[in-house]
């Protein structure tokens, strides 16, 4: 980056607040800190860790740290609670505005509603915010129009909330930059479920894929967080946000891949029970196979409505294509309507995610040259 022929312009620094040190939040720090030259060769700028959050308090840096230590604090999460740390704070959400700039990012990879309200002092503040969190994003309307409006829009980032880094959000948010207007969203926005429904193609029943898939790390410790659906919901309704729509989470039509009578058993009754829903998606899979169809759990947004189950898509479709753990979104717009658009990429792992949530960071920098 240069002012003029001639004159290199110097590193800009952006100070970062990180909220949530779980796999994904450890996976933003590491990519930070392996692409640190690149940014700063590449781009001209740097962020500096200033402090780390988590639900036991915070660590901040202090007035004579450029950063916090950031492997010193992981080591103590591992043992203590981060407040007991000697830079630490009991009360994280308070303690962390005293570093809100006009450069700070509020990075928010938290699992939790609660963050919200931080959120949403920080970008009404004037700052920055990036979040691969869900749950600020579909809670009340009045939140998403605040994050995304007009005035905060270009310092605030969510790609990483559907489809980990796989570009879905930057691509509809592209097409309303061009005057299209999206029509209809259907897509497979569930690693987890993805294993699992692309695994009747191979003739595994139902309860050796949950059972695989939890034994690969690949679902929540409870798979019924997964398999309730209740993540593509949130997923789905953040798209249809994204492209306009006036929509609550009540709004939405979801099909767990449980019974009801399943939902408050133990874990392990419930995972003992898997075993008593094969031969109904068998018989699902059968029905589908004789129409030239596979089963997949799928998110439809169309003429107004969002709904999300297992669907039987024909074999040959993009959806129907899919296998394993990628994501996959395919929409109809007024500019794509003989063929529909298609974006499909790795929908799984906390690497994938924190490139969504760095490379939103990166963006929102360049947009203060």
């Amino acid at each position: 980056v240069r002012l003029c022929p001639g004159i290199e312009m110097a590193t800009v620094r952006f100070p970062v607040v990180l909220m949530g040190v779980g796999k994904v939040g450890r996976a933003v720090l590491d990519r930070l800190a392996t692409a640190q030259s690149l940014f700063t060769e590449r781009f001209k700028l740097a962020f500096d860790v200033k402090a780390i959050c988590d639900s036991t308090g915070c660590v901040i840096a202090t007035d004579g740290q450029s950063h916090v230590d950031v492997q010193e604090v992981l080591d103590w999460k591992e043992s203590q609670p981060l407040h007991t740390h000697r830079f630490g704070h009991k009360a994280p959400l308070e303690s962390i505005r005293k570093l809100h700039s006009s450069r700070s990012i509020l990075v928010d990879c938290s699992a939790t509603h609660e963050t919200t309200p931080t959120l949403r002092w920080w970008i009404e503040q004037g700052g920055n915010v990036v979040t691969a969190n869900k749950k600020p994003l579909t809670g009340n309307m009045e939140d998403f129009k605040s994050f995304t409006s007009p005035d905060h829009h270009a310092r605030f980032g969510y790609e990483s909330t559907c489809g980990a880094g796989t570009p879905f959000i930057a691509s509809l948010l592209r097409l309303e930059m061009a005057g299209d207007v999206v029509r209809s969203i259907q897509g497979s926005f569930s690693g987890t479920l993805g294993f699992v429904t692309s695994g009747f193609d191979d003739g595994r029943k139902f309860s050796e894929l949950v059972l695989d898939a939890h034994a690969k790390g690949l679902t929540e410790p409870d798979p019924r967080d997964d398999l309730n659906g209740m993540d593509v919901a949130r997923k789905a309704l953040i798209l249809a946000r994204t492209i306009g729509w006036d929509r609550t989470m009540a709004d939405v039509t979801v099909e767990p891949l449980f019974p009801a009578a399943l939902a408050n058993v133990s874990l392990e009754e419930f995972m003992a029970s898997l075993t008593s829903i094969d031969d109904e998606y068998a018989r699902r899979f059968a029905e589908a196979s004789d129409q030239g169809c596979v089963l997949r759990y799928v998110a439809t947004i169309k003429d107004g409505k969002c709904d999300v189950g297992l669907k039987a898509v024909p074999l040959s479709s993009a959806v129907g294509r899919l296998q394993g753990t990628d994501n996959i979104m395919q929409l109809e717009s007024d500019v794509y309507y003989k063929q529909p658009l298609v974006i499909q990429g790795s929908g799984a792992g906390p690497g994938v995610t924190a490139s969504g949530v760095v490379g939103d960071m990166v963006n929102i920098a360049l947009k203060h040259f």
